[in-house]
């Protein structure tokens, strides 16, 4: 009992004693922000000769309420077992005119996975989910016709999704029909547009990127969403500007979906969101821009039917251990039935430091 009580101490001493050097160190990090303050206040002197500020239009309720959109996203998550990979995912096409109507019945669909030979799932699920998303906003179009089809998430998709030489025949199949799903997307958008007029964007909430520290060529990359926030204001966008060309545009895309235009626009008092459109949608940014201001939520600056999306397919720890629940009873059963003996229950453990809530 003596011993126990020693080791927690230890510990807690321990934990208290790392704590109090991250705090006396709080000091250096503030002044370095201050540094990083100071240098993008000298960087927006350039920034803002070169950035133009260009006024959206705001639409009311009565003219939002005669557009259709829909919003779209993917959700996944996923445990780590003794012998395998348990994952989640899903996607979700949420449809509705303006802002006042409700989807009751969204285009959506999830699978449960299983994987034993995967060296990273989380690369692989993720495919899946953007796979799944890709082929809801595909049906979106079919069945509801939406005037503006919004996607969560930038339409170039992550160039570490592109196969390695060890990856996987599975993970390559699976990354293969991502591709063909974006591709036919991107296909019968283009033929909705011509045909009656439909707009497609893709909306990035959490801006990364550094487009503009490369096309000013600073000597220190710095976030868009840092440089642009002081100068735009609610209800501004900047021009349209050439996404960046990496690998995956350049060798992955189709030629005739290679060209992808972005633009930044600030929706709230927070900062400012991207958007990418296809290069044959460049004629109607006004409209694109418009319409995603006079939908998004003041607070956050997300239009409204990708934040509905994103909560229906958000999969959050509680949903995955109760599918994992949900996995294991069924696996008892067969134990029980004795198509399995309790010798074989030991794949489906957690592995080390995996979280099970009941």
């Amino acid at each position: 009992m003596i011993e126990e009580l020693d080791e927690r101490e230890e510990i807690d001493t321990l934990y208290r004693q790392i704590y109090q050097m991250v705090l006396d160190d709080i000091p250096r990090v503030a002044a370095a922000y201050a540094d990083m303050v100071r240098e993008r206040r000298r960087l927006l002197m350039e920034v803002s000769k070169v950035v133009e500020a260009i006024n959206v239009e705001k639409l009311g309720f009565k003219e939002l309420s005669g557009f259709r959109v829909t919003g779209a996203d993917g959700g996944a998550n996923g445990k780590e077992l003794e012998g395998f990979y348990f994952g989640i995912a899903g996607a979700i096409a949420y449809t509705s005119s303006g802002l006042e109507q409700e989807d009751r019945t969204p285009i959506s669909f999830g699978t449960a996975l299983l994987w034993d030979d995967e060296y990273d799932p989380g690369r692989r699920v993720a495919v899946i989910r953007d796979r799944f998303m890709y082929e809801v906003c595909v049906k979106a179009i079919n069945e509801r016709k939406p005037d503006l089809l919004l996607i969560d998430g930038p339409l170039i998709p992550n160039f570490a999704y592109i196969p390695q030489s060890d990856d996987s025949e599975a993970y390559r199949n699976d990354y293969e029909r991502m591709m063909d799903a974006l591709c036919r997307l991107l296909d019968l958008a283009k033929r909705e547009f011509d045909e009656r007029g439909m707009l497609f964007a893709c909306v990035v909430k959490r801006v990364r990127s550094t487009r503009y520290s490369q096309i000013l060529n600073l000597p220190k990359p710095v976030r868009d969403s840092c440089l642009l926030n002081p100068i735009l204001k609610v209800g501004q966008r900047t021009p349209l500007i050439d996404a960046a060309e990496g690998r995956m545009l350049k060798e992955e895309f189709p030629p005739e979906h290679r060209k992808v235009k972005q633009f930044f626009i600030k929706t709230s008092r927070m900062s400012p969101i991207r958007v990418e459109i296809p290069g044959w949608l460049a004629d109607q940014v006004d409209k694109i821009a418009s319409l995603i201001y006079s939908t998004a939520d003041p607070l956050t600056g997300i239009p409204f039917h990708i934040l509905r999306a994103d909560a229906l397919t958000r999969v959050n720890i509680p949903t995955t251990d109760l599918t994992y629940t949900r996995f294991v009873s069924y696996i008892l059963d067969k134990v029980k039935s004795g198509e399995l003996s309790e010798e074989d229950l030991d794949m489906v453990n957690l592995r080390r430091l995996e979280i099970w809530r009941l």
